[in-house]
């Protein structure tokens, strides 16, 4: 079977796990310490080019891509020095007989050009070399400086693929940067891509920012912000940079979270001495209360699943278990829901 079929299997194993029945009069204990597996050689040679631009863009958009799958830990880019075909042959036709000599077991194909619009298309195809099989490919087209998101998505491609499983390469990380003096701390909202590139401040540390949370389109952010002074939930558009307080409440609102559909956010909110969990339409800026009980209600986690209601924690309790209340869906569990 080939490696990469092979990877896939383990990949689905680690993740799932792998139960077996076995006749009483059979005993067979396995203790297992610990998971190995060996990365998947993978030749990733410079995507190819007709102008010295791209060129330039190919080589790069390369680079990125084996970075992405060598830091999965699942992958081992073969070294460019131990290649044989040229990038201009390639394109051509594979000469897997020339791959396999030099132990890859996977080969990406790429090309990029520039259209008389500006924008740059690139194309790229993943072989089985074992095989000698097409696994899969695309073509996708972006402005110029955007050459970093189509090398990601090349990665994800290529991962999805080998694995089974989603890529997370073209994902980016919502931040608090913390900086300055001891006495004078700034703390400002940021954003980077997963790979530590593109990264940029989205306040200016003149107030203090906590608790960022993505937007399912990742689109948006929902953040607490001490704005002049006063605590209140306000909501960042990535696209337009602006941001809006989530509304004018007459407590400290924090601990927001987006709905699974982008279209409400929960938060808790304290007045006269009492926090409670609230959620607000987006769309009809509607507020309504969830949690009504004279103890801490707060950071709640997500929407979750309907059987699985909304996720919280709370001091209704002795050791802060969780709360079933008929205002609910379904029953409340420990703040650890992830909806997919």
């Amino acid at each position: 079977m080939s490696r990469i079929r092979s990877l896939a299997a383990l990949a689905a194993i680690f993740v799932l796990g792998v139960f077996v029945a076995i006749p009483a009069h059979a005993e067979v204990r396995i203790d297992i310490t610990r998971g190995q597996m060996k990365p998947l050689p993978i030749a990733i040679p410079d995507f190819a080019g007709n102008s010295p631009q791209d060129t330039r863009i190919g080589a790069d958009i390369s680079k990125v891509v084996s970075a992405d799958l060598e830091r999965s830990g699942l992958f081992k880019p073969v070294d460019p020095k131990a290649f044989i075909q040229s990038v201009a042959s390639l394109q051509v036709q594979p000469r897997f007989p020339d791959w396999k000599a030099i132990n890859a077991e996977a080969l990406v194909q790429g090309k990029v050009e520039t259209g008389a619009d500006g924008r740059v298309r690139v194309e790229f195809r993943l072989w089985d070399v074992f095989n000698e099989a097409y696994m899969t490919g695309w073509t996708l087209s972006a402005s110029p400086q955007d050459w970093r998101r189509l090398s990601h998505k090349v990665a994800d491609a290529i991962y999805k693929r080998v694995t089974g499983e989603d890529g997370y390469f073209d994902t980016q990380i919502v931040y608090i940067a913390e900086s300055g003096p001891k006495n004078d701390r700034k703390k400002r909202l940021s954003i980077m891509d997963q790979d530590g590139e593109n990264h940029r401040f989205l306040t200016d540390g003149s107030e203090l920012v906590l608790t960022p949370r993505f937007s399912p389109s990742s689109r948006e952010i929902t953040y607490l912000s001490y704005f002049k002074g006063v605590p209140r939930v306000y909501i960042f558009n990535l696209d337009t940079g602006r941001r809006e307080a989530l509304g004018n409440f007459p407590g400290m609102t924090f601990a927001p979270r987006f709905s699974p559909d982008g279209n409400k956010v929960i938060f808790s909110m304290a007045e006269s001495g009492n926090t409670e969990i609230y959620e607000m339409n987006l769309l009809t800026r509607q507020k309504k209360q969830l949690t009504f009980n004279p103890a801490i209600d707060t950071a709640p986690r997500c929407h979750a699943p309907r059987r699985f209601g909304r996720a919280f924690a709370g001091r209704r309790f002795p050791g802060g278990r969780p709360h079933l209340g008929p205002q609910w869906p379904g029953s409340v569990v420990f703040p650890r829901v992830s909806v997919r």
